[in-house]
């Protein structure tokens, strides 16, 4: 019985050594790729905006194109169940940092000041700068050239995103541009006449002019952005789980050779001028010089 005992244990010390990960200090720390797998629920940051990242009014859940890339990505490993946090868009970074939830899947834009943060996935969209202005365009803006060079131009921005460092190389200055938390407060500003005109990302700038509440409102077409980059889109996840980023960034890559994704380009009204160029890859994007 004793030897029988004896064998059972070292049974179960050679499972648990399967099992079980040691960090640097002998305590067991699952990673968390492993708990997302084992629980089949990841939990993302959104800052509650479409098309990237909201909450669907009718169901609750989280809705947008990037949640419902991440979620056809991994749904063949067993992950279909997508909580999510709310914030501000300036506050997605931080709250991945900080632990509140796993990815970022709103609509970040891969800068190389982000890549010093956050391991970004494969770009999944591309994001070129646009403008929305009062119906008829009153003051005929047609670039960030325009806005540089009149005194009398006041252009609206999202706190923290990627428009402001393309309009401030253009030659705007911060005196003449002003940063909101949010897009309503961007837009309100502008039907008030604080600002002439509101600067966010082309999908962004989609999103909100095929949704309610748009009247009166229009996109400036074309926006001649100058030397600005092209902005392009992912997931973001933190640096330390790069073995996740890795299986999303697989994942990814069988997606998009499925009519599934194509349908959800469809279905946020995304097409050809908003799909990724074949050879754009994340680690160029994040060494470009800014």
């Amino acid at each position: 019985m004793a030897a029988q005992a004896v064998k059972r244990m070292r049974l179960f010390g050679m499972a648990a050594a399967l099992l079980l990960f040691w960090n640097g200090n002998g305590a067991y720390a699952e990673t968390t790729k492993e708990r997302i797998l084992r629980e089949g629920r990841i939990v993302v940051g959104i800052h509650n905006r479409a098309p990237w990242g909201f909450r669907d009014e009718k169901t609750g859940e989280p809705a947008g194109w990037h949640p419902d890339i991440l979620k056809a990505a991994f749904a063949d490993l067993g992950v279909k169940n997508l909580q999510f946090q709310v914030t501000e868009f300036g506050a997605l970074i931080p709250g991945l940092l900080a632990g509140r939830f796993d990815a970022v899947a709103s609509g970040l834009s891969i800068t190389p000041d982000r890549c010093k943060q956050v391991a970004f996935g494969a770009p999944d969209l591309q994001a070129p700068d646009a403008a929305i202005v009062l119906a008829g365009n009153p003051k005929k803006i047609h670039g960030y050239g325009d806005i540089a060079a009149r005194e009398d131009i006041v252009m609206g921005a999202g706190r923290g995103s990627v428009v402001t460092t393309n309009a401030v190389a253009a030659g705007v200055p911060n005196s003449r541009m002003l940063l909101f938390p949010d897009i309503e407060s961007n837009l309100s500003a502008l039907r008030a006449g604080r600002i002439d005109t509101a600067l966010m990302a082309s999908p962004t700038v989609i999103g909100l002019l095929a949704g309610r509440g748009a009247g009166g409102l229009e996109r400036v077409a074309p926006f001649d952005v100058g030397k600005a980059h092209t902005n392009f889109a992912a997931i973001a996840f933190r640096k330390e789980d790069i073995d996740l980023r890795t299986t999303y960034d697989e994942q990814l890559a069988k997606l998009k050779a499925t009519d599934a994704f194509a349908s959800i380009m469809k279905k946020y009204g995304f097409g050809d001028q908003e799909a990724v160029p074949p050879g754009i890859a994340t680690t160029d994007l994040c060494n470009r010089q800014q």
